[in-house]
């Protein structure tokens, strides 16, 4: 903790701002706080020191920007620092709370850098996987409709399997490339109306599902700041296992709305009354690949909520889900992406 004046000179440090700084306690006091800031940063520090003193707001600074601290070695460390105004006879003080965050910083560095490795791994086999399945599709297509007659009826069924199998084997390495791509992908925030383009999903559901009968009941406007392409895909996902969860029933309820939760800027919701899910399985619902009904069941590869997570966890928001077994379910997101000015 370091304490200064509407100067900007340093008029107490505890023992921990000693010992993380280097500098004896009489060194520090009295001086312009600038010298514990790096020298790229030391120019622009005062005026934003003036700026605060201006509007003393209690809050974390350097949002959007690094900050880092200067030892009296001259080494630098990132940190975190958040600033308080203190009123006292002599005028106002500003506190600031000063945290190292070096190893949480490697860790953040260590993780990105294992995730980059992760996604140029996964695309890598992904794209050297299509060459051979393509292969294997393309001769069963072959071996079926040249030697039909000639495999039999046993032979038939085992060729009918590899085709159904190669097809789903592409289809799950579609869905690894486009988990691959959506991570990397660029952001583009904007103004969306979700309850919009949820409606726009639910008529092209409906108009090719002429034989069902399925009720939409959504909310508008729905405006949350967004990708609109992401969010579009988010949407998409969520409304189109509604509308197949639902198939079995002839009188299918989908919604889609907002409720409050917490402090969270847009919480939307997609609630079906269809297959439901057991409850006890609810964590594997948004991991890759795991699915809580067989394809015999339910078509699908178990990337599209996988997808769902990641999207909104770019956009700072979160995802989880309620159901029961032929009680149908309810998938909320929440939003809370912010423009950086």
């Amino acid at each position: 903790m370091v304490c200064v004046d509407a100067g900007g000179r340093i008029v107490l440090v505890n023992a921990q701002m000693v010992r993380l700084f280097g500098y004896p306690r009489e060194e520090l006091e009295g001086q312009l706080v600038e010298m514990l800031v790096p020298d790229a940063a030391r120019a622009a520090h005062p005026q934003h020191r003036t700026g605060y003193m201006a509007d003393p707001v209690p809050r974390p600074m350097g949002a959007g920007m690094p900050l880092a601290g200067r030892r009296r070695d001259g080494s630098t460390f990132p940190a975190e620092i958040s600033l308080s105004a203190i009123d006292t006879d002599e005028g106002t003080l500003v506190t600031a709370a000063v945290r190292d965050v070096t190893e949480r910083q490697c860790r953040q560095d260590d993780l990105e850098r294992a995730i980059r490795n992760l996604e140029t791994f996964t695309y890598s086999v992904a794209h050297d996987l299509r060459a051979p399945l393509r292969a294997l599709g393309g001769f069963t297509a072959a071996l079926l409709e040249d030697c039909w007659d000639a495999l039999g009826e046993a032979g038939q069924g085992y060729a009918e399997r590899i085709k159904a199998a190669s097809e789903q084997m592409a289809a799950l390495i579609d869905g690894l490339l486009r988990l691959s791509r959506l991570s990397r992908a660029e952001m583009n925030l904007h103004a969306v109306d979700l309850g919009a383009e949820a409606s726009r999903i639910a008529g092209e559901l409906q108009r090719g599902g002429l034989d069902r009968r399925v009720s939409f009941v959504i909310q508008r406007p729905i405006w949350a700041l967004a990708d609109t392409p992401m969010i579009r895909m988010v949407l998409q996902s969520l409304l189109d296992n509604a509308w197949k969860f639902t198939s079995r029933r002839d009188d299918a309820l989908i919604e889609f709305g907002t409720t409050p939760v917490g402090d969270a800027r847009v919480c939307c919701y997609v609630r079906d009354n269809g297959a439901g899910f057991d409850p006890a399985y609810v964590r594997k619902l948004f991991n890759p690949f795991q699915r809580l009904h067989t394809a015999g069941e339910f078509p699908g590869t178990g990337v599209g909520l996988a997808s769902v997570r990641l999207i909104v966890e770019r956009h700072a928001g979160h995802t989880w889900a309620e159901g029961a077994i032929g009680e149908g379910a309810t998938f909320y997101f929440t939003l809370n992406a912010r423009e950086i000015a």
